[in-house]
């Protein structure tokens, strides 16, 4: 009975250490993180090559304040969430909205920052309204909140695997309108010479660091980055 005890006991010891990520344990490991480079000017390539922009200034943030480097990748956005769930990135900052479905995969720190939806369309075309959306063509970004807002709204949206390519759907005339965060999309008419314009804001929305479930140190120093108004 001792001996079967001990070995319960040996087993559960080891199940526990098991249990911690070896990434927390191996400071000089450096941070993973995820953005989707295709969304100025929270996430973009610069004139160097490198991916810049404000969700990888708070990225960085994060990382010194856990003492840690950080390896930037950048992906297109459907692939965000399934790297963190596989536990080959550590966290992403991408406008990602905060929503309970996600959460059954990853961890959200607080909102560090709020926005919503509108339309991008031809400034010299018929302005997209949510009346007319049955009549439409407008792209989305596959998976994203944007994605189910429409289909819940009666709309059948077609679908990009990134904003790049719906803005460029757009330009050639394939679809009437972009459907996307109004950050990035106000972003692109501004730049666009005066072809491109954007509607009101349609959604309400609030963003937050998504982070591997395994990484509640992560989280913790994301949450006090944001607490201390490092996300600003």
């Amino acid at each position: 009975m001792l001996l079967a005890l001990a070995a319960l006991a040996g087993c559960s010891d080891r199940s526990g250490r098991q249990a911690v990520d070896p990434r927390i344990a191996d400071a000089s490991r450096p941070l993973v993180f995820l953005t989707n480079p295709e969304e100025p000017p929270c996430s973009y390539v610069d004139a160097s090559g490198q991916i810049a922009g404000s969700d990888v200034a708070l990225a960085r943030r994060i990382a010194a304040k856990m003492g840690r480097k950080l390896a930037v990748e950048g992906v297109p956005f459907p692939r965000i969430l399934p790297r963190l769930r596989e536990g080959t990135a550590d966290f992403a900052i991408s406008t990602i909205t905060i929503t309970e479905a996600r959460r059954r995969d990853v961890d959200f720190s607080e909102p560090y920052k709020s926005g919503g939806g509108c339309f991008l369309y031809h400034a010299k075309g018929r302005r997209p309204r949510m009346s007319q959306l049955a009549s439409l063509r407008v792209g989305v970004e596959t998976d994203s909140s944007h994605d189910l807002y429409l289909c819940f709204h009666g709309c059948d949206p077609v679908r990009f695997d990134g904003l790049a390519d719906s803005i460029a759907a757009l330009e050639k005339g394939e679809i009437d309108a972009v459907f996307f965060d109004a950050i990035q999309l106000k972003s692109y008419a501004e730049r666009s010479g005066g072809r491109l314009a954007v509607t009101p804001q349609v959604t309400r929305e609030f963003y937050g660091v998504a982070v591997d479930k395994r990484r509640p140190d992560v989280l913790a120093a994301a949450n006090a980055v944001i607490a201390g108004g490092g996300a600003e």
